[in-house]
């Protein structure tokens, strides 16, 4: 009887690797929580297109906005946690918590990583009449204004208000924040010259200074952006701590089997290296990303405690 018992816990130990090498055995889901047409959702369907062809299943991107991107990644938190409803997340994902939005489950807890899929660069833009063209020349007219120079961002809470608020933090600067619904007000707002800056992430702004409407000032990515090549760095002026971008990568349910994680993230990396996702991602003015989920996790982690600290000494809360 020990012997029979000891064979079927042996059977049972071994259903989940079982599973896993079975894996994928039917179509597989992204679940992005934005709406559909925007990069969020158009990596998400370019990574869905190459997952598809590399794990041999279908793969299917559905829209679940809403709730400062919590209605969607709250739906994959209570998903079976089998590697076939994936999340796709972006810099709410650590904003949220840093300016204490509520949601219905813990972000770190209850989700595993997979992977970084891109790096979504910070832009300080301007109206053109605004004489600055690089940290040094922004910091220095900011000080020359005998008032707390406004900037437009695409709302409150968001990861370009946050890094705001750490350049004024830096350079003892007194910047006031103007929040508006999305990046074409704010974009909007600063080409009439309603507010002087604007700091936002690609997209939108990306094209607007390419058309030359916005004057492309700098960004905190560690490289110039994509497609701005005249567009300096902050390290270019010898600043370092001032690093930051948005991001967008794919989550699972915690207890998520490992291998089939590192099935999805072998996958997916192979994916981000195909001439298509590349060259599809710099037209998006962003950065192809990669690497392995435990990389990504420590990530999440870092940048929740960073912008948490941040909004803290600011002041900020969800309802600002």
């Amino acid at each position: 009887m020990k012997k029979l018992i000891a064979t079927v816990l042996a059977s049972f130990a071994l259903l989940p690797m079982a599973r896993a090498q079975d894996y994928p055995s039917k179509p597989i889901r992204i679940v992005v929580p934005y709406t559909p047409g925007g990069p969020s959702d158009a990596v998400a369907r370019l990574v869905g297109k190459g997952l598809s062809t590399e794990l041999g299943q279908p793969v299917i991107v559905e829209n679940k906005p809403g709730a400062s991107a919590a209605i969607g990644t709250g739906y994959v938190v209570n998903q079976p946690a089998d590697g076939y409803t994936l999340g796709l997340v972006a810099a709410q994902f650590v904003t949220n918590r840093a300016t204490g939005i509520k949601e219905p489950y813990e972000p770190l807890r209850d989700l595993a990583p997979v992977v970084n899929l891109a790096w979504m660069p910070i832009l300080v833009a301007a109206n053109p009449k605004v004489p600055a063209k690089d940290l040094p020349t922004l910091i220095a007219w900011i000080r020359n204004q005998s008032n707390p120079v406004l900037y437009s961002s695409p709302g409150a809470g968001t990861l370009t208000q946050l890094w705001g608020e750490l350049f004024a933090q830096r350079f003892n600067l007194r910047l006031e924040h103007v929040p508006y619904k999305g990046s074409a007000g704010a974009a909007q707002a600063v080409m009439a010259g309603d507010v002087p800056l604007m700091f936002d992430v690609a997209g939108i702004t990306t094209t607007m200074i390419r058309e030359g409407k916005l004057s492309g000032v700098l960004t905190p990515g560690t490289e110039r952006a994509p497609g701005l090549p005249n567009v300096p760095t902050a390290r270019d002026a010898g600043v370092q701590d001032l690093d930051a971008a948005s991001f967008l990568g794919l989550v699972v349910p915690a207890r998520t089997p490992p291998a089939v994680l590192a099935r999805l993230n072998a996958a997916a990396n192979q994916v981000l290296k195909s001439k298509e996702y590349v060259d599809a991602v710099h037209g998006l003015g962003m950065s192809p990303a990669g690497g392995s989920a435990e990389d990504f996790g420590k990530m999440l982690a870092r940048e929740t405690q960073r912008w948490t600290d941040v909004a803290a000494r600011a002041g900020i809360k969800a309802e600002q």
